[in-house]
């Protein structure tokens, strides 16, 4: 028996996506791949890694609640790609 801890269904979605880390710190631009959304969050591979509780200020333009999102989880994807998985806010 497996255990989903989603709240919502995700939905695929393969795009690129650009976001910024602080947008009142920085104007750096940051780029990652969605690879699926739901109406609570989406899973995001990004090749800089973030921390749990970070936030994030997506600019790509989505169908998302919020541009805002919260870090929940991260794992090494690949030798330098991260899988995080993200909360709207």
């Amino acid at each position: 028996m497996t255990f989903d801890q989603r709240k919502n269904e995700r939905f695929d979605l393969p795009c690129n996506i650009e976001y910024v880390l602080n947008p009142l710190a920085t104007d750096e631009i940051f780029e990652g791949v969605a690879i699926n959304i739901s109406t609570s969050g989406m899973c995001l591979l990004v090749s800089n890694p973030l921390y749990i509780g970070q936030e994030i200020t997506i600019i790509s333009v989505l169908p998302i609640p919020s541009q805002t999102a919260t870090v929940r989880w991260i794992e090494k994807h690949e030798e330098d790609h991260y899988k995080v998985g993200l909360e709207f806010v």
